[in-house]
């Protein structure tokens, strides 16, 4: 071997060593004597060092290599370097030997776990953040795609690590790492121009091992085997959106007709185009390992997540370019070999999904919030937000959360019933297919805070649908009902207004007891636009009284009133009736009219008494019959009589004729004067 020098488990350098590590202990305190682990793209590398000291110290503080970057270097004959760059995990010590498990900072968040919101972010932008947020910023983003921003993402009692595995996954993105002297870098990946060359050679030639002989120096792969395996060929995805209900979204991918097929409910995606997308990466995944290249290679710098492209293979089509997938390094201080899988490079790789999908297999509280100052916050499908009790970083504001779906008792177009939760309401919520990111309210409940409308157990017979005014609480409406045996009631209020309308009839029955309207302020209108208004008591009596006020009635048709007992009626002020046409008074028993003062009866035209028996018509005091024209007094008999005197008298002439005989006759004396008499 030309160009390092061999060292051997008693050595006390490295220089110029083909296999080396550099440690926080200083230069040479630790001399790597193995090294062997596999590193992949979208895992996490897994290195173990064993390394002696260099000065046979058996009390080397162990703490400053706990997680420290520690650093190996591989040489190969031609003085080519491969890096490797990890996180010390783990160190055991023997005697004088010290073993490390070396991994990336990545492996690092399977320690932290958290339950977290991220709202409209892309997949990317979330993973950046959650490495950013742990203090992680070696991290290139080599992503070529435009990601959808996705409108709630929760992190629900899972590792960091599992959350953005998952995510990688859902999305398509492969990550792997490129190293150099004290740091390691992640690389998000999602198309293979991220994938870089192999460095120190290209082609990488094939070179079999000869008989007898398991090592040889230099950049050769030494054996290989192509693999090609079965999958599933066709890949179907459905799910639903509340917003669109009636838009298929089914999405279909078929990578080979009659091949076995993948369907997936719920899909977790919202458009149709989404679906497609994610169908293709799905099958993507399910596919990569259908064709992979197998083998072993002397060529120590073979890295997961670079391409090589392989000459002289006696298969010609096996000639060409590859990206490797794993590789699985093993070195001692006198030779190196590698095992690796390669997927050809046109292959776009996709991660499986492997990270475990959080589920929530009950129910949650949670707190209804909203912008400040706002007692109802609402979006135009009765969504409101929340705060979870887990969530850390939410503000208890109209951020705290996506907007969430009330489970209503009826829901149709239109029409069912609507309560929505309030600012400060303590709800419960579920989760769709148990999914964090699809929550759903299902009820409200009590608690120390806001309690029951009325005290219990007291009033623990009591039912009621009762609201609070808003904003300001100063009132309510209710609907209440008592079920206390006995005092069994249906308690209604109105704060304000309240209108009912009844398309057809309405019945009311009250079976016993009393029914009392009380209008306290106000009019009271009862209109019929067309129909009748009929009241009938079948037994008791009616009162109406106005204790203060009018009472008018108005009726522009006729109007009929029948009383089959006695009626009275009472005036305490001056009553007065107006007929514009005639007015007709028949009473089959007698009629008296009775007044303390005057009575006057004035026609405008003629007057008519008529009686089919005697008239009789008698004053205390004087009595005058007048007419500014002729007044005549016409019997079968006659008769002017006055207890002292009698006068007829006319203006100009008084004639008392008789058409047979007419006697003017006096009981003592009768005197007749005038300026002439005339008898005949």
């Amino acid at each position: 071997m030309e160009g390092f020098s061999i060292v051997s488990d008693k050595a006390t350098t490295q220089d110029n060593a083909s296999l080396s590590v550099s440690t926080p202990l200083g230069k040479d305190a630790l001399i790597l004597t193995e090294f062997s682990g596999t590193e992949y793209v979208s895992d996490l590398f897994d290195f173990t060092l064993v390394m002696q000291s260099a000065s046979g110290a058996q009390d080397l503080d162990l703490s400053k290599l706990v997680g420290a970057h520690l650093t190996v270097t591989l040489v190969d004959g031609a003085g080519a370097k491969r890096i490797i760059d990890g996180l010390c995990t783990r160190v055991v010590q023997t005697a004088t030997s010290y073993v490390a498990d070396l991994r990336p900072w990545l492996w690092m968040l399977g320690l932290s776990s958290d339950n977290r919101i991220y709202q409209s972010m892309t997949a990317v932008d979330i993973i950046k953040q959650v490495f950013s947020t742990l203090g992680y910023s070696d991290v290139k983003d080599s992503t070529t795609a435009t990601y959808t921003k996705r409108d709630y993402c929760v992190q629900y009692g899972e590792s960091c690590l599992n959350f953005v595995s998952r995510l990688m996954e859902e999305e398509g993105i492969c990550y792997f790492f490129t190293h150099a002297a004290g740091a390691h870098t992640l690389v998000l990946a999602d198309d293979s121009s991220a994938f870089t060359a192999v460095s120190g050679v290209s082609p990488v030639p094939f070179l079999a091992l000869p008989p007898g002989k398991d090592w040889v120096d230099g950049a050769h792969v030494t054996a290989c085997s192509l693999e090609q395996s079965v999958t599933s060929g066709a890949y179907q995805a459905d799910d639903y959106n509340f917003t669109t209900p009636s838009t298929e979204l089914k999405a279909s991918v078929t990578g080979k007709s009659g091949a076995p097929q993948i369907y997936d409910y719920p899909g977790n995606y919202t458009t149709k185009g989404q679906g497609d997308g994610f169908t293709s990466i799905r099958l993507a995944a399910l596919q990569a390992g259908a064709k992979r290249l197998t083998g072993t290679s002397v060529a120590r710098g073979f890295t997961a997540g670079q391409k090589f492209t392989l000459s002289g293979h006696p298969r010609s089509d096996l000639n060409a370019d590859w990206v490797l997938h794993s590789v699985q390094h093993r070195a001692t201080y006198r030779e190196y070999d590698n095992r690796f899988t390669a997927l050809p490079s046109a292959t776009t790789f996709r991660p499986p999904r492997r990270a475990v999908a959080p589920r929530i297999a009950g129910t949650q509280p949670a707190i209804v919030v909203g912008k400040s100052g706002k007692e109802i916050y609402t979006d135009q499908y009765g969504r409101v937000k929340v705060q979870f009790y887990w969530d850390q970083q939410g503000k208890n504001d109209e951020n705290s959360s996506c907007w969430v779906r009330v489970a209503q008792g009826w829901a149709g177009k239109g029409w069912g019933s609507f309560f929505l939760p309030r600012v400060g309401m303590e709800v419960i919520v579920s989760f769709l297919d148990g999914n964090p990111d699809q929550p759903i309210i299902t009820g409200c409940v009590y608690n120390g805070t806001n309690t029951t409308p009325y005290t219990l157990t007291d009033d623990q017979t009591k039912s009621t649908i009762k609201s609070n005014s808003s904003e300001g609480g100063k009132g309510f409406n209710e609907i209440r009902f008592e079920d206390k045996a006995d005092s069994e009631e249906i308690f209604v209020q109105a704060q304000k207004d309240m209108t009912v309308l009844i398309n057809n009839s309405r019945t009311t029955t009250v079976d016993a007891a009393d029914d009392t309207l009380t209008l306290n302020k106000g009019n009271r209108s009862v209109t019929i636009t067309k129909g009748n208004d009929t009241l009938t008591i079948s037994e008791g009596n009616r009162t109406s009284a106005v204790s203060k006020g009018n009472e008018t009635h108005s009726v522009k048709g006729t109007r009929g009133v029948t009383v089959e007992g006695a009626e009275t009626r009472t005036n305490k002020d001056a009553f007065s009736q107006n007929v514009t046409k005639d007015y007709t008074l028949k009473v089959d028993g007698d009629i008296t009219i009775e007044a303390s003062g005057a009575v006057t009866i004035k026609a405008g035209k003629g007057l008519t008494m008529s009686s089919g028996q005697a008239m009789n018509i008698s004053s205390s005091a004087a009595l005058t019959a007048k007419a500014t024209s002729d007044a005549t007094l016409q019997g079968m008999n006659a008769t002017v009589k006055a207890d002292t005197g009698a006068t007829l008298q006319g203006g100009a002439t008084v004639t008392v004729k008789g058409s047979a005989q007419a006697t003017i006759d006096g009981g003592g004396m009768t005197t007749v004067k005038g300026g002439l008499i005339q008898l005949n």
